[in-house]
């Protein structure tokens, strides 16, 4: 049966010591779809708006895989009454050609199997920014600039546990720039990462990241 793994925070830059966060699989920076079954839902999933309908094809069988490992490890009934669920935004605001609403699309498949589940995408990308995962590594502060609080969607009020849900975590600049926006909102008491997948490396590319930082 699928399970999800709770990460150690200290292997991650801007992770904190109460952050709490999850993932389920490993995807090998650099590997190529064909590395793991991982890679490949992942390569699937981060398949653009502007691609081939072949792509967008397996696009849509990995949103469905990732919402089936997702209900196989959550109590949907028992999250829908104590939780709101979040989608990551992406690198592109709402209205670029590459916009991509990836997560949400997954956050939705959940909400069919379930559909008193909280399901707001309460933060948006205000600005174009380079994607994490295409090297730009930004800080949560500079993420932070890129993203708002949809002001609109908080009329009903929000559960008081939120869940942000995104693809592949690296650093946890993204967590924690969407755990800062979202942790002092009206009746929240705790902001929870779950990840798709964690990066992992090669050791040769490994040894390369780690001189990085």
């Amino acid at each position: 049966m699928t399970r999800y793994t709770k990460l150690d925070n200290d292997e991650y830059k801007w992770l904190v010591d109460d952050d709490l966060c999850y993932h389920y699989g490993e995807y090998t920076s650099g590997g190529g779809f064909q590395v793991s079954v991982t890679n490949q839902q992942i390569w699937n999933l981060k398949n653009k708006p502007t691609s081939s309908e072949a792509q967008l094809y397996y696009k849509g069988k990995a949103i469905e895989y990732w919402a089936r490992m997702i209900s196989e490890t959550v109590d949907l009934d028992a999250s829908a009454k104590d939780t709101t669920f979040v989608p990551m935004p992406c690198s592109k605001p709402n209205g670029h050609p590459e916009y991509d609403d990836r997560m949400l699309r997954i956050l939705n498949s959940l909400r069919r199997r379930c559909p008193t589940l909280d399901v707001r995408q309460i933060l948006v990308q205000t600005a174009l920014r380079p994607s994490q995962h295409e090297g730009g590594r930004l800080t949560p502060t500079d993420l932070k600039k890129t993203m708002a609080v949809d002001l609109t969607l908080l009329g009903e009020p929000l559960k008081p546990d939120i869940v942000v849900l995104d693809d592949v975590i690296t650093l946890g600049a993204s967590f924690n720039a969407a755990k800062s926006l979202l942790q002092d909102l009206p009746g929240v008491t705790g902001v929870v990462g779950i990840f798709l997948a964690k990066t992992v490396w090669p050791p040769s590319e490994l040894d390369d990241f780690i001189m990085s930082l």
